[in-house]
């Protein structure tokens, strides 16, 4: 590859970081939020420093067509073509993670998260469903189920996730959000099983109302929670697709 190529593709690069950090929101997609100023910060020195590599080749080129020699050395255009790719990102950036990485990822869901320090604060079993992630509905879940199932029984909450296909023998479908730590590529599923409801298709955002279905008496401590569905509604993907 050319020298002028190398940089253009720097400025592509560049551009196609600002394009999805600060033009479409896309980022979100790849990593968390917090990243936004970094990447920021990224792409403006791949930009400057491949436009300092342009003006360069240009200014050099310029003397040699008034110089002695009077032309100069072109790299083999193919290689322009490794720009493409950078310039699909403006037209078609890749969607957030879905039910494929959440199917593949099943034997590593994310373990129960630990309970705030001073505990999880009481909620009301009568009136609207409590909106909550699913990492506080999987926590809470866990906590009663270690210790008095009454305490979190029967109360309304309201979950957001994707839809996915049950595993092999679950009965129900699976309601799920990615927990990332870094980026995408740690991502693992925060899953809950949705029981007393029809599955949307997968892929499917959806807000589901219900309550936590204790596991059967005599059986193990679960990550995967039970959720009994009283309603659902199809809903947008949100602004930031994880947990």
């Amino acid at each position: 590859m050319s020298r002028s190529a190398q940089n253009m593709l720097l400025v592509l690069l560049g551009g196609a970081m600002l394009w999805i950090t600060l033009g479409s929101g896309e980022y979100v997609n790849y990593v968390r939020p917090g990243f936004r100023y970094p990447l920021v910060a990224a792409a403006i020195a791949l930009v400057v420093l491949g436009a300092a590599g342009l003006r360069r080749e240009w200014r050099d080129t310029g003397h040699d067509e008034h110089g002695e020699h009077g032309g100069h050395a072109h790299g083999p255009g193919v290689a322009w073509l490794l720009c493409v790719p950078v310039l699909a990102i403006f037209v078609i950036a890749p969607p957030a993670l879905g039910s494929f990485t959440a199917a593949r990822g099943a034997g590593r869901a994310a373990p129960p998260p630990p309970s705030p320090a001073e505990g999880f604060a009481p909620l009301p079993r009568t009136g609207p469903p409590a909106p909550m992630s699913m990492g506080e509905f999987i926590g809470r879940a866990y906590e009663a189920q270690m210790g008095d199932p009454a305490s979190f029984e029967g109360v309304p909450v309201r979950l957001t996730g994707f839809v996915t296909p049950p595993e092999k023998g679950e009965r129900g479908w699976r309601l799920i959000r990615l927990k990332v730590a870094c980026c995408a590529g740690d991502a693992v599923p925060f899953p809950v099983i949705v029981r007393g409801l029809p599955r949307p298709p997968a892929d499917t955002w959806v807000r589901v109302d219900g309550a936590w279905e204790p596991p059967a008496t005599g059986r193990r401590a679960t990550v995967v929670q039970t959720l009994r569905g009283r309603s659902l509604q199809r809903v947008g993907r949100p602004g930031n697709p994880y947990e």
